[in-house]
């Protein structure tokens, strides 16, 4: 993939100097990404501490979005990477919307059960923009994919829903159905919450402030399975789809904790 080109005779020798110096620059921070993307990305100081001097590769991670956000509140988002085995499992995974006031979406952190990683969720998009996803894996090697999105309502000031607050921390899990142990198997979790981010007014014209679910984990057998640490950027009702393949079944416990220190679990048997 090409990200700077320009024919040598055509550039006097500052402007080539400064093309090459831009070049560079891009490539430092990530040939995954475009030039143009990447020079958007670099200003984003979380993206740039995560990958430090790296080097990036654009291959092993999938990243899906709708071409168009009709409803930016809640743009589904799905994650998929093959790597696994040998150092290459992916230890975790950061979700930035480069142009959101917030840019970080959410991290996730992967087990040695996680196997590979497959997951879905639900994001909030202020305007159209790229969004971008930096993966970790086990040997420290770093993964860069993005993916453009245009937008055509924005959902950090979008009008603030307030739902029923007796369905809030309500949580509803789904188990896989016939799962074998050592098999992927795929967990459907949500929990009720209006993820108020603080930017929006409510039907009274009021702003409620910041709230969110800000942190989800899953448990097997008091080990670790998956750990999630959210951002207002993600949407209301957080909604996260993830396959593991764990090696025994056993007591799940799934968490997720408000920014408020208030939290809810959800236990079943695998």
């Amino acid at each position: 993939m090409t990200y700077f080109s320009a024919p040598t005779s055509e550039l006097s020798s500052p402007l080539r100097r400064k093309a090459m110096l831009s070049a560079l620059g891009a490539l430092a921070f990530g040939a995954a990404l475009p030039a143009a993307r990447a020079q958007e990305a670099q200003k984003i100081e979380a993206i740039r501490k995560k990958i430090g001097g790296r080097p990036v590769t654009a291959e092993g991670v999938k990243l899906d979005l709708p071409l168009v956000a009709e409803d930016g509140s809640s743009v589904p988002l799905s994650i998929e990477s093959g790597l696994a085995g040998r150092g290459g499992r992916i230890r975790s995974l950061d979700v930035y919307a480069t142009r959101n006031p917030t840019p970080e979406v959410a991290s996730y952190e992967f087990s040695e059960d996680a196997g590979l990683v497959k997951l879905a969720t639900r994001i909030r998009l202020s305007e159209s923009q790229p969004v971008v996803v930096v993966a970790t894996t086990e040997d420290g090697r770093v993964i860069v994919a993005e993916r453009a999105v245009r937008v055509t309502a924005s959902g950090c000031i979008a009008p603030a829903g307030r739902g029923e607050r007796s369905a809030e921390m309500q949580s509803r899990v789904r188990l896989p159905k016939g799962w074998k142990p050592g098999a992927p198997g795929e967990f459907l979790t949500m929990i009720n919450h209006p993820m108020d981010t603080g930017l929006a007014t409510d039907a009274n014209g009021d702003t409620p402030p910041l709230r969110i679910i800000d942190a989800f984990e899953a448990t097997l057998g008091g080990r670790v399975l998956l750990r999630a640490k959210y951002y207002r950027s993600l949407a209301a009702n957080p909604y996260l789809r993830f396959t593991v393949s764990p090696p025994q079944g056993g007591d799940m416990r799934f968490a997720w904790t408000e920014d408020t220190g208030r939290s809810v679990e959800f236990k079943a048997t695998l």
